[in-house]
């Protein structure tokens, strides 16, 4: 029950369109209690007095509470679906924003497809227990409580009589809730778990084709598809028990009914009205038990999609992170759309912004001024980052780190990155770069000692302004199906066209935006599937010009493009670096020997440290992993390796995979 008092908690939002459908509810059941009535003057005092002149005002009362009935019924169920979308508008959006500021260690335990199935179906699910179950659950028992109070003022044996299979109900219905909510749970659980197979397949349709894997990922779905055919067959099959006999314990009220009233009459203890009247009070006795049986069934559903939804809004938020909820459709903030109006995405129209009407210039100057190779920071982009005090000063203080329990991911790390500085990370596989980072930004918590900006320990600034100070450009290079404008504007939601533009010069991106047919309003496709890796690391890049942050985090990519793109790349990556405190996961020589210092990982551990030429002067694990990188061609190297790595080339060459 406790999932049900939740959901209340939801309807307390519209305290009047709930008593606007209640009022509704109560008045279209009032007017049940006058067709039994009706039919018993008609019999009685009609037909039996043989009194024609009565029947025509008595058919006008029973057609006039007809018309107040069905009346009462669009009203509230016109007011029931506007309360019932408004609330699971409230939960959705709830449940998405609570996602949004749920830490990344949770999401490395969940698949994609399982919280998909919890935002739309189980949110779905839970209007069942909403609507249909509170809702008609509470005007059932209404008509039961009228019609049973009625049947005592007609005939008080009879009414006893009636009532004789309830008990027989209420343990039957509370057999079926206790036994069918714990198969409702498994049978969400095999949905869910079929929703997360599809989206992997679907977003891993390339590779089940380039392993020629269409039969075996056929049958494992098929696998996971036939666990949910028995858990719903298991559903269905308690179901079936339950659902009839319900119905023959109402059939044996009935029968009762039928027999001691037809004796009444008989004796004549009882007008053939009374019993007629009777029996059609009966009909609406058992009536809302039957859809009260039915909604029990819906109600259990409900229960097992909502017990899903609140166990991840019972989820802890990432500590620090408060955001503005996003405010329910009554309060204004949120309108319903008219029609034909365009739906707005990240702040700006789906089918993008008209170019042909001139767009306001902005009251600041441009956060970007080309300045030869560099892009320089204006005085508006100081001023916002002074009000937020983060020049860009990062210490790293005997930092550990553990994934998993007993497993240290990073040991004992400390360095000093000064303001403006480019910090390379370099070493094999697994040591610890990627962890490094995701540190800085607070995707993850460090199990004990200290990281420092601007000398402030990093969880004693708003998560939100941090995360706002670092600019992070990923490996993956990660573009949402939207236009060109729209991830771009992911950066900066208020850029102009200008801004935008310059943004996409200083990225190198400027030639293929523009042979694109539309432009900055070419869609991209899901993960970018339309453009190369190169266009898509461009666009990368151009984002995080836009965003103008003192901390950079870049994770180079590693994937192959040919000399001309890769140096187009390095390029705009110079220009995103400059004078910006950078830390760079690096693969390219040319990154490398750049950097103010190199820290060289291993297993977790800074083991070196130092400047290119300093590092290589050592002969250790640096010298090892360049002359590896060296051996490989790169498509940036304008000059013949050092000859300390070509005099070494013959010296230890079983260390990890090249990095340099």
């Amino acid at each position: 029950m406790k999932t049900v008092w939740r959901v209340f908690a939801y309807l307390k939002r519209y305290p009047w369109m709930a008593a606007g459908t209640l009022t509704c509810a109560i008045l279209s059941t009032l007017m049940v209690i006058v067709f039994p009535a009706t039919a018993k003057w008609i019999i009685n005092d009609v037909v039996r007095a043989n009194r024609p002149d009565k029947l025509l005002p008595l058919l006008a009362l029973a057609a006039i509470a007809f018309l107040f009935q069905h009346g009462f019924n669009a009203l509230r169920i016109v007011l029931n679906n506007t309360f019932e979308q408004k609330v699971i508008f409230d939960l959705r959006s709830d449940l998405y924003s609570h996602i949004q500021l749920l830490p990344l260690r949770w999401f490395d335990n969940r698949a994609t497809g399982d919280l998909m199935t919890r935002v739309i179906e189980d949110v779905n699910s839970v209007e069942r227990v909403l609507i249909d179950g509170i809702e008609q659950g509470v005007v059932a028992i209404l008509q039961v409580l009228i019609v049973v109070g009625m049947m005592f003022y007609l005939n008080a044996k009879l009414a006893m009589l009636a009532l004789v299979p309830f008990p027989l109900l209420i343990v039957g219905t509370l057999t079926y809730t206790l036994t069918a909510h714990r198969r409702y749970r498994l049978q969400r659980r095999a949905s869910s778990d079929m929703n997360a197979l599809l989206h992997d397949n679907l977003a891993g349709v390339r590779q089940i084709k380039s392993f020629v894997r269409e039969n075996e990922e056929h049958a494992r779905f098929n696998r996971v598809s036939d666990q949910l055919r028995r858990a719903t067959l298991v559903v269905m099959r308690v179901w079936a028990i339950y659902s009839p006999s319900m119905s023959m314990f109402e059939s044996i009220g009935a029968l009762l009914v039928l027999g001691f009233g037809s004796h009444a009459v008989l004796t004549g203890s009882m007008q053939i009205g009374d019993l007629v009247a009777f029996l059609i009070l009966t009909a609406f006795l058992y009536d809302p038990l039957s859809r009260l049986h039915q909604l029990n069934q819906l109600v259990q559903a409900g229960r097992a999609a909502g017990e899903r939804v609140f166990e991840i809004l019972d989820e802890p938020a990432e500590p620090g992170f408060r955001v503005e909820q996003r405010k329910s459709l009554s309060s204004g903030s949120a309108s319903p759309l008219r029609e034909g109006e365009r739906i707005e995405v990240r702040g700006f129209s789906r089918d993008g912004v008209d170019m042909r009407e001139p767009q306001k210039p902005s009251p600041y100057p441009l956060p970007f001024e080309e300045r030869g190779d560099a892009i320089s920071r204006n005085a508006h982009t100081d001023e916002l980052r002074d009000r937020a005090h983060i020049l860009g000063d990062i210490r790293y203080d005997d930092v550990n780190f553990s994934y998993v329990e007993g497993l240290p991911a990073l040991r004992h790390v400390s360095f000093h990155a000064p303001p403006g500085a480019t910090t390379a990370l370099v070493g094999a596989t697994g040591a610890g770069k990627s962890t490094l980072v995701n540190l800085l930004v607070r995707f993850y918590e460090f199990t004990n000692g200290q990281i420092y900006i601007d000398r402030k320990p990093i969880r004693e600034y708003d998560l939100r302004a941090l995360r706002e100070a670092i600019g992070v450009v990923t490996q993956e290079s990660f573009l949402f199906n939207g236009s060109i404008r729209e991830n771009l504007l992911m950066g900066k939601p208020q850029a102009t066209d200008a801004e935008l533009w310059r943004a996409v010069i200083a990225a190198n991106a400027q030639q293929f935006i523009q042979r694109l047919p539309g432009g900055l309003e070419s869609v991209v496709g899901e993960r970018g599937v339309k453009l190369s890796v190169g266009e898509k690391q461009r666009l990368s890049i151009a984002r995080a010009l836009l965003k103008d942050p003192p901390i950079l985090i870049l994770d180079e990519a590693t994937a192959s493009v040919d000399t001309a793109t890769e140096r187009l790349i390095q390029e705009a990556l110079e220009r995103l670096m400059a004078n910006r405190t950078s830390i760079v996961i690096a693969h390219r020589l040319s990154t490398i020997v750049r950097a103010d210092q190199i820290l060289v990982l291993d297993h977790g551990r800074i083991i070196e440290r130092g400047t290119h030429d300093k590092l290589l002067s050592l002969g250790g694990k640096y010298t090892r992993l360049c002359q590896q990188s060296l051996l490989e061609t790169s498509p940036l190297r304008e000059t013949e390796p050092p000859a300390e790595i070509v005099a070494s080339q013959t010296a230890e060459t079983e260390e990890e995979l090249p990095v340099c």
